[in-house]
């Protein structure tokens, strides 16, 4: 009997487990849970019935399930069908002896199905919110995968559903700007998915004109937003509407430029949160690659054509190699690669970080200058195209605000020209500076040799100062000042050797100064052109908006040098007052004794009038004047000549008008040959006899002219006259009185 029993059990045990490997592996057929399983759909969605030809009923043993697997399942959802490969249930054996929910978890797989159609599927397993941004986001393609849906005991779909499957031929919109097209990626969902998110991997697609092969894709899901994190590989052209779209998608449409096409190559990191109505938020980014071209059109910079003749607004580079990254609180952009300003590539290197609070850049850097122009007037320096040259840079500013240039060096053999720690407002004034160390060369000569510092005073000291352009400023009213409005500080300057632009340069140059208000307020100058000729140049305060220039030097030639209609100037000696307001400024110009042998318009003039024996006197030996005077005042760019007469032996001109600098100029007077003018005044009773004696005239006695038009095209007219204007004979005799005084002395 006992061996019987265990022959028995033994029996039986094998029969179990032959019965549960039978079922493990191939299972029976059954329509024993049909209505069931059907019941169970309609429970979870009502939408949703499950249609199947018959089931199968598995076991696993080892989790105590049983699975039953649907053939030939489809589910149809309000009237659309879709096909699936697999569909198993797996139910827990013990929920049949407890109220637990009997569905433990469920295994979907579908063949490939329009996308559209599956986005009604998901409506059973996502949350609706997701769901219903997978129908806005997916406009057409196809899907396959599998769906592994976990339930819990009450029921509901487990959080820890999992997904893989494959989208193919899709079209993606993003954003109304933003669709990706012929878009196919492999998808993974659930367990060894990164934090239990989704992980995609792109094989082919394109987002305007970059191909997006090897992009990898993480999302997921928390709470009311989803966080995505991406390696976003994108390759191909830009033109201006796309890169203005993509900059705006990343916050970065503070740069001006326009007309861009450009060539990318780049990876770049991209993690940021996608709100419930896709807004892009904490955005952080690292960009790496190389941009092979890139062509833009950008605002031009009047301040950059000012110091580099060549300059092309149109920014040219290639073979930029390229590194970006954006957190939070800042932005930095690494870039080095070839730039063409004109016609040849340089080399170039910028590293930019950009502080969002601050609103501050800090930009540091190379720029290769060989086959650039560099003009720099206010040190007479230029730079031809062709020699080896570069530009190094550390700048801090705020755009429209201030720039401190932390570090500026421009470097061409033996040429150096460095700034350090000089602060600029938006106008480009000094607000204040450190040091300025300045060595330039002009044909191969030394030009510039000196240093500037500032801490209590400004202290300028040097071996020789180009000041061809102070000279030329004298005379010009500049929108822009040197300083800024709230600077202030006294100054010294000593230079052994200061150029003028002739053979008239001076020695032991010194000056004192005081500047308040971002002007100067007191000035003392003075200078040696020989041991018994010098120049002097004072500047002070008359009142709070009043301040007046003067300058007295024994040789006029060097300023005279800076009028383009006067060449071939000889002798005489100058005196210039200036009286200067805050919106109007007027000045009286005194030479004497000089002599000019090229004056085109004043040739001009001569030929016109029938003069043709003085003008041909100017062209060879020159004409001499005893004196010339001009009274003038200038408001903005005009200036208004309100009396100019020159007296010589040859020839006596009374002139006045205006010019409106770089657009017209406007003169009339009144030429007369000297022995008519010598003439008339010796006719006058007394007047004559006293300064040149009893003479007469005959025939015309001069000319009135006027002469109109823009500087480079002004038209000469001349009417002969026979009495000469009473202003003309006032004016000479005048000045004749003054001159036998000054002789009688």
């Amino acid at each position: 009997m006992g061996k019987f029993l265990i022959r028995f059990f033994f029996l039986i045990v094998i029969s179990a487990i032959i019965l549960i490997l039978y079922l493990s592996f191939f299972g029976i057929k059954t329509d024993k849970f049909d209505n069931l399983i059907k019941g169970k759909a309609n429970e979870v969605n009502r939408h949703v019935k499950l249609n199947f030809q018959e089931t199968k009923i598995h076991i696993n043993p080892k989790k105590f399930n049983l699975v039953v697997k649907l053939q030939s399942p489809k589910i149809l959802i309000k009237n659309n069908t879709i096909d699936l490969s697999k569909l198993d249930l797996y139910l827990s054996l013990k929920s049949f002896f407890s109220s637990d929910f009997l569905l433990k978890k469920a295994e979907v797989a579908f063949v490939r199905n329009d996308i559209k159609d599956l986005a009604k599927i998901t409506n059973i397993f996502l949350p609706r919110i997701i769901n219903k941004q997978l129908k806005k986001v997916f406009a057409k393609g196809n899907l396959e995968g599998e769906f592994n849906i976990p339930f819990d005991p009450n029921g509901d779909i487990g959080e820890d559903y999992g997904f893989s499957g494959k989208v193919s031929d899709a079209s993606i919109i993003l954003t109304k700007d933003f669709a990706i097209k012929n878009f196919t990626t492999e998808i993974q969902h659930g367990q060894g998915v990164e934090e239990g998110g989704f992980a995609i991997k792109i094989t082919k697609g394109s987002l305007l004109d970059l191909e997006l092969a090897g992009t990898i894709i993480n999302l997921k899901r928390e709470k009311d937003k989803t966080k995505i994190k991406s390696l976003l590989h994108t390759k191909g052209k830009l033109n201006t509407f796309e890169v203005k779209k993509m900059l705006s998608l990343f916050d970065l449409n503070k740069f001006e430029f326009k007309d861009i096409d450009t060539k990318v190559d780049l990876k770049t990191n991209i993690n940021f949160y996608l709100s419930k109505r896709l807004k892009i938020k904490d955005l952080s980014y690292k960009t790496e690659g190389k941009i092979s071209s890139l062509e833009l059109q950008t605002k031009e910079k009047k301040i950059i054509r000012r110091y580099l003749a060549n300059y092309d607004p149109k920014l040219v580079a290639k073979d930029i190699i390229v590194k970006l990254t954006k957190s939070k609180s800042n932005q930095t952009a690494e870039l080095r690669g070839l730039i063409k300003i004109r016609e040849k590539f340089d080399n170039f290197k910028i590293n930019e970080k950009y502080d969002y609070k601050k609103k501050n850049f800090a930009i540091n850097g190379l720029l290769d200058l060989t086959n650039s122009e560099v003009n720099i007037s206010r040190l007479n320096y230029k730079k031809n195209s062709g020699k080896k040259s570069q530009l190094l840079f550390d700048i801090n500013f705020n755009l429209n605000k201030n720039y401190n240039i932390k570090n500026l060096e421009l470097l061409e053999g033996n040429t150096k020209i460095k700034l350090a720690k000089l602060i600029l407002n938006k106008n480009f004034e000094i607000i204040d500076f450190k040091n300025i160390n300045v060595k330039t060369f002009s044909d191969g000569v030394k030009n510039n040799d000196f240093s500037a510092s500032k801490s209590k005073k400004i202290i300028i000291n040097g071996e020789v100062f180009d000041a061809q352009y102070l000279l030329k400023s004298l005379y010009k009213k500049d929108a822009r000042k040197t300083f800024g409005k709230n600077f202030k500080s006294h100054i010294s300057v000593n230079f052994e050797k200061t150029l003028t632009g002739t053979n008239d340069d001076v020695s032991n140059f010194a000056m004192i100064a005081f500047i308040n208000n971002g002007s100067y307020e007191k000035l003392s100058l003075k200078g040696n052109f020989s041991k018994n000729e010098i120049i002097e140049m004072s500047i002070y305060q008359v009142d709070k908006d009043k301040k007046t220039l003067q300058v007295i030097s024994d040789r006029a030639r060097p300023f005279i040098k800076n009028f383009d209609f006067v060449k071939g100037f000889e002798g005489g000696k100058l005196e210039y007052e200036s009286i200067i307001s805050k919106n109007i400024s007027n000045s009286k110009l005194t030479i004497t004794d000089f002599k000019v042998s090229k004056v085109p318009a004043l040739a001009k003039l001569l030929t016109l009038a029938s003069l043709q024996g003085i003008a041909d006197t100017l062209s060879g030996e020159g004409i001499r004047f005893d004196s010339f005077e001009m009274k003038s005042n200038s408001e903005g760019n005009v200036l208004n000549i309100e009396d100019a007469l020159a007296i010589g032996p040859a020839v006596s001109i009374l002139l006045e008008g205006y010019v409106d600098k770089g657009k017209v100029v406007s003169l009339r007077g009144t030429l007369v040959p000297a022995t008519k003018l010598n003439a008339i005044i010796a006719s006058i009773p007394i007047v004559g006899d006293i300064l040149v004696g009893k003479k007469t005239g005959e025939g015309v006695v001069g000319v009135s002219f006027k002469m109109k038009g823009p500087p480079k095209d002004i038209k000469t007219t001349v009417n002969p006259i026979k009495t000469i204007t009473p202003r003309f004979i006032v004016r000479a005799i005048e000045k004749m009185k003054k001159n036998n005084k000054e002789k009688a002395k």
